[in-house]
């Protein structure tokens, strides 16, 4: 699945006219065109991908971005980077100052964007999507960081938002 994983995020951004809070939405409507095997191959890719984005140095980057960033509005802010698509997301991971040239001026998180899959699966089957066996760490991976420290390490973001 991760050669099509992609391609409809891809998809769906492109349906949502890049806005934002549409993607949840564009998201469904491409889920719903594949078999419910695909969406829960799909689901299980997505949640790898959160697993992977669960970092210090990217919790760090949505705390400029938003002014300040709680454990959910993290995981919104990762539901939201998985959304901008594959040269974003792998651009982040490498340095997540790379964020900085986002044209984006509210918050970014898109909690619906992790939903849109369960609700394609249910439209899809009438029965709630399996989720996989897939822990989160209990602590963000690398080196954490305190909140005077941010500016240092991503000089862009805190150029651009503080």
């Amino acid at each position: 699945m991760s050669y099509q994983f992609w391609e409809i995020i891809s998809k769906a951004k492109s349906l949502s006219n890049n806005d934002i809070y549409l993607r949840p939405e564009s998201l469904k409507q491409v889920l719903n065109t594949l078999s419910p095997v695909d969406i829960e191959s799909f689901n299980v890719e997505y949640r790898q991908k959160l697993v992977e984005t669960y970092r210090w140095d990217l919790w760090g980057a949505a705390y400029l971005i938003n002014g300040g960033c709680s454990d959910d509005g993290f995981d919104y802010f990762r539901d939201f980077l998985i959304s901008e698509g594959e040269q974003v997301y792998k651009q982040a991971l490498e340095n997540p100052d790379s964020l900085a040239e986002l044209e984006y001026e509210d918050e970014i998180e898109l909690e619906d964007f992790r939903y849109a899959i369960d609700d394609a699966y249910t439209e899809k089957t009438g029965a709630s999507l399996p989720q996989p066996n897939l822990q989160q760490p209990d602590n963000p991976t690398g080196e954490s960081w305190d909140e005077d420290e941010l500016p240092q390490l991503f000089p862009k973001l805190a150029g651009k938002f503080c």
